[in-house]
């Protein structure tokens, strides 16, 4: 299957699970109370941290190792990735119970002491399930992959709503996502022992070299996500609940299309990795410049669309009552074309796993260091929009570090391992789309009919454009068909 259609199963995956999983805040912002919401939120917060260090680099370890061994190693390799998980998993139970009791100790009134077993509970069994995604990839089982996005979130959209609905409280959301969690590894322990752990295990053990390829990966990624939510700590510390949920939705976003790039890696990955063994530069640098075009004609549109849309959008789907939102909202979307540059893959491909670590950490000190300075001396509403300014500027310069070490790597000149010209016309496309939605902007329509009209029209528009200057043309067009046949 050719690659492109690879990716874009996986995107078609990602796309409709996140098109529907909306349902749950649009549910939930009008069952819950801001302050449940954003307590429920905080949690969420929490959990992503700690369940990025505690996976320690399986997933993307798996990646890494799954194409450098024999057919007959595999399920060695996936028997010792759910091993170490299981230890990771059992870890995080007990440190619950002890950081419970600590927080009860330290900090007897603190609204989220009453939550943390069951978010160990939570974190413990979400664990099992984060590599399936890839193990699936791996095997050229996309398609499979997709559906299995779309089934966890139809999970997640049937109970999530319904906890909400008999218990519309903080700790009724916790108990949802207990839930769902149950049901989703039950189905990854299905999968895993009748595809592999049911088999003989051959080949020597590696666990070191896992962990050794894999900690400083699950380090750099909890490093990663502090740095993007460094700001919603500092929301937490210095302003309400209440507001703390405003501000989530509005940084929400941006994080989430991180599954355009993610599906792109999961195929991208395992190709540069094998390149690299094999010493084939060449192969490693074509991959990544057609990578680059693809996604910069997919972020730098959406990147003018969504600015463009979003007071509309964001009234739409959570009310005026989170109008508060759409100024972070905006500022958060110019991190949308980082998304075109700051792709590690090159870097996790020849093994720079400590080289992301150290990024990560001089990045993150960078955002707490600003982030603290903006917040405590700023004014007014700037004291608030200030903190996403300073996660938007350190995130640039992090993707400005990316793109060098990727070309030193490749032993190719920034100028030359980029494809500036393609980048430049889809920019200038993208632009030039935004002009009549911003003339449409300006009538006095409802905002659904403005998100309707207004997403067609640049559609439309920015189609024609780039197809006409052949950015796309009849391959991407005989990929779609082939997905809508398969389909």
């Amino acid at each position: 299957m050719e690659l492109s259609k690879k990716i874009i199963i996986l995107i078609y995956g990602r796309a409709f699970s996140f098109l529907i999983s909306l349902v749950i805040p649009i549910a939930l912002t009008r069952l819950l109370l801001k302050e449940d919401y954003g307590t429920y939120q905080q949690l969420i917060m929490v959990y992503t941290i700690i369940q990025s260090i505690l996976l320690l680099g399986m997933p993307q370890a798996l990646l890494y190792y799954y194409p450098r061994i024999s057919e007959k190693e595999y399920p060695n390799l996936v028997k010792q990735t759910w091993i170490i998980i299981l230890f990771s998993g059992v870890f995080v139970a007990l440190a619950s119970l002890a950081s419970s009791y600590a927080l009860s100790q330290i900090y007897p009134n603190h609204h989220l002491q009453p939550f943390v077993i069951l978010l160990g509970i939570y974190t413990g069994i979400m664990l099992f399930v984060m590599p399936l995604q890839n193990l699936i990839i791996l095997e050229g089982k996309e398609t499979l992959a997709a559906q299995m996005m779309i089934g966890f979130t139809i999970i997640d959209i049937l109970v999530l709503p319904l906890a909400a609905w008999f218990n519309p409280s903080a700790l009724g959301m916790v108990h949802g996502i207990i839930a769902t969690a149950i049901l989703k590894v039950v189905i990854v322990l299905i999968y895993i022992y009748s595809n592999y752990l049911n088999k003989s295990f051959n080949g020597e053990t590696y666990y070191k070299n896992q962990l050794s390829y894999g900690i400083p990966v699950g380090l750099a990624a909890m490093i990663g996500i502090i740095n993007v939510n460094v700001d919603k700590y500092l929301v937490a510390m210095f302003f309400s609940t209440s507001i703390f949920g405003v501000y989530y939705l509005g940084s929400l976003w941006a994080p989430v299309f991180g599954w355009f790039t993610q599906s792109a890696g999961q195929v991208i990955t395992p190709r540069l990795s094998k390149a690299h063994k094999d010493n084939n530069l060449n192969e490693m640098r074509d991959l990544y410049n057609k990578s680059v075009e693809k996604l910069a004609l997919l972020f730098l549109p959406l990147t003018v669309l969504l600015i463009l849309m979003a007071e509309p959008l964001i009234i739409t789907m959570f009310t005026d009552k989170f109008e508060g939102t759409i100024p972070i909202f905006t500022i958060y979307m110019t991190l949308l074309p980082t998304y075109v540059f700051r792709i590690g893959w090159v870097l996790m491909a020849s093994g720079q796993t400590k080289f992301l670590l150290r990024l990560a950490i001089a990045m993150s000190s960078i955002n707490i260091i600003l982030s603290y300075y903006l917040i405590t001396t700023l004014t007014g509403d700037n004291r608030l929009l200030g903190i996403p300014f300073a996660t938007v500027t350190v995130t640039w310069l992090s993707m400005f570090v990316i793109m060098y070490q990727s070309s030193s790597t490749l032993e190719s000149k920034m100028f030359r391992l980029y494809p500036w010209r393609k980048i430049f016309e889809i920019m200038v496309i993208s632009v030039i789309s935004g002009l009549p939605v911003f003339i449409l902007l300006e009538q006095n329509l409802p905002d659904v009919a403005l998100l309707t009209i207004g997403s067609i029209v640049y559609g439309i528009i920015f189609l024609y454009g780039t197809f006409k200057l052949k950015i796309w043309g009849n391959s991407e067009i005989e990929i779609i068909k082939s997905l809508l046949k398969s389909g």
